[in-house]
C-alpha cells in the first residue's frame, strides 16, 4: 500500500459575505453558504482517514500481525486515506475559490492550513534524528543534507538524503509525498477557472474531459510501475498532480451540481456506506475483480467513486457528530504529519513485531496532533479572519 496523505480543508476559509447567512441550529451560529451549511463532519472524516494511514503504515512498517490486525486490515484498506483526503479537498477547496475569487486571500489561507504546521512537525523531526546520532558532525557535512532542510521547509518533500535512507522505515517523514501534490491542487484551482473563463467552457465538460485525462495517465503509470517496479522514474512520472487529479476533481464535479444533487446525499450517508460495502463485498472480496490501490483498474476506479459519494453523503448526515465528538478541534493534519516520526522513533528503539506498538504509535501521535493543533495551526488559522468593521 502506497504512503499517504493529507491533507487540508476546511469551512473557516469560507468567509461571510454579503449571500452568507447564520444559521442558529449550527454548533456556536456557524455560517452557511447557499446549500453549504458550517456543521459538518468533514473535521471527523479527515481524522478518521488519518487514523487509517497511522493504523496501515504501522502495521506494514512494524512489522504486526495478528488474527485481529489482519482482518481489520483487509477492511480498512477499502477506505485508503489518500482518495479521501483528496475528494475532500476538492470539494471544499474548489468551493472557497468559486466563491471569493482573491488570489491573495486564497494563497494566504492556503499557507496558513499548510506551513505552520509542517514546520513544527520538521522541528521534531531533526530533533528525533539528533536524538539518534543521524545528525552530527559528519552528516551535517554533507551537501545533500543542507539540501534537504530547506526541501522540507517549502514543498519538495520527496527528496531524502542517502545517509537518512537506513533511519526508521527509510525516510524521515516519508508520507509527507503528497504535500507538494496538495499545493499542485491549490495552484490548479484558479488556473482552471481562467483557463475555462478564457475557453468560454462549461466547467462541467471541462472538469470531466480534465478526469479522463488524468485518470488516463493513472493508468499509465500504473502500468509502468508493473512492469518496470517503484524507479526513480516512476517517482518522477507519479509524484505529482497528473495521476491524482481525478480524485481530487470528483470533489469538485459535485460541489459544481451541489444544488441539484444535494438531496442524493443530506441524511443518507449509511445508504451510500451500505451499498459501498456491497460492491467491494462483490467485486473485490468474492469476484477479485480489484484491490485497493492508487492506480485503479475500471471496477477499482468504480470504488474510488463510490467512496467519494459516501464521504460527501457523511460529511452530512448526523451533522453535529463531528461537532460533539471534537469540539472544533481539527487534527487530522497533525495525526497525518506526525504519525510516520512516531513510527520511525518505535522502529529505531527495536518495537518492531510487537503487536501492542499500535497502541502506542495512536496514543502519542494523537497526543502530539493535539498540541500541535492548539500550541501552532489554531492559532495560526486565525490569522485568516479578519476584524469585523466597525458601523
Amino acid at each position: 500500500m502506497p504512503k499517504v496523505d493529507p491533507v487540508v480543508q476546511d469551512f473557516s476559509l469560507l468567509k461571510p459575505g454579503p449571500s452568507v447567512k447564520t444559521d442558529p441550529k449550527s454548533p456556536g451560529g456557524g455560517t452557511v453558504l447557499p446549500g453549504l451549511p458550517r456543521n459538518n463532519n468533514f473535521d471527523l472524516i479527515r481524522l478518521i482517514a488519518a487514523l487509517q494511514v497511522v493504523l496501515w503504515h504501522s502495521y506494514e512498517h512494524l512489522n504486526i500481525r495478528s488474527p485481529f490486525l489482519d482482518g481489520l486490515m483487509n477492511i480498512i484498506k477499502f477506505f485508503p486515506g489518500v482518495p479521501v483526503f483528496f475528494t475532500v479537498s476538492g470539494f471544499l477547496i474548489y468551493a472557497s475559490y468559486d466563491r471569493k475569487k482573491d488570489l491573495k486571500i486564497y494563497f494566504r489561507n492556503r499557507f496558513l492550513r499548510i506551513f505552520p504546521g509542517l514546520w513544527a512537525c520538521l522541528a521534531l523531526t531533526l530533533i528525533s534524528l539528533g536524538v539518534f546520532g543521524y545528525l552530527n558532525s559528519t552528516t551535517l557535512q554533507d551537501k545533500q543534507v543542507w539540501l534537504w532542510i530547506p526541501s522540507q521547509f517549502t514543498f519538495f518533500q520527496l527528496f531524502t538524503p542517502d545517509v537518512f535512507r537506513s533511519f526508521g522505515a527509510g525516510s524521515p517523514n516519508g508520507s509527507l509525498w503528497t504535500i507538494p501534490i496538495e499545493v499542485m491542487f491549490y495552484i490548479f484551482i484558479p488556473v482552471f477557472f481562467w483557463f475555462a473563463l478564457k475557453l468560454k467552457m462549461n466547467k462541467t465538460w471541462l472538469i470531466l474531459i480534465l478526469m479522463a485525462l488524468s485518470y488516463g495517465y493513472n493508468i499509465y503509470c500504473g502500468l509502468y510501475r508493473d512492469e518496470q517496479g517503484q524507479t526513480a522514474v516512476f517517482k518522477m512520472m507519479s509524484k505529482n498532480l497528473f495521476p491524482f487529479l481525478f480524485y481530487f476533481l470528483i470533489g469538485t464535479l459535485i460541489y459544481q451540481h451541489w444544488e441539484r444533487i444535494k438531496s442524493w446525499y443530506e441524511g443518507r450517508g449509511l445508504y451510500w456506506l451500505a451499498g459501498y460495502a456491497l460492491y467491494f463485498s462483490v467485486f473485490s472480496l468474492w469476484l477479485q475483480y480489484f484491490e485497493p490501490g492508487y492506480y485503479p483498474n475500471f471496477f477499482g476506479l468504480v470504488s474510488v467513486i463510490i467512496l467519494s459519494q459516501v464521504v460527501i453523503a457523511l460529511a452530512y448526515s448526523g451533522r453535529d457528530i463531528s461537532h460533539k465528538l471534537l469540539h472544533g478541534n481539527d487534527i487530522s493534519y497533525g495525526v497525518y504529519l506526525y504519525h510516520m516520526p512516531v513510527v520511525n522513533v518505535f522502529l529505531e528503539t527495536g518495537f518492531k513485531g510487537v503487536n501492542v506498538t499500535v497502541v502506542y504509535v495512536v496514543l502519542l501521535t494523537v497526543a502530539l496532533s493535539f498540541l500541535s493543533w492548539k500550541i501552532v495551526e489554531q492559532p495560526s488559522l486565525r490569522l485568516k479572519k479578519k476584524p469585523a468593521p466597525i458601523h
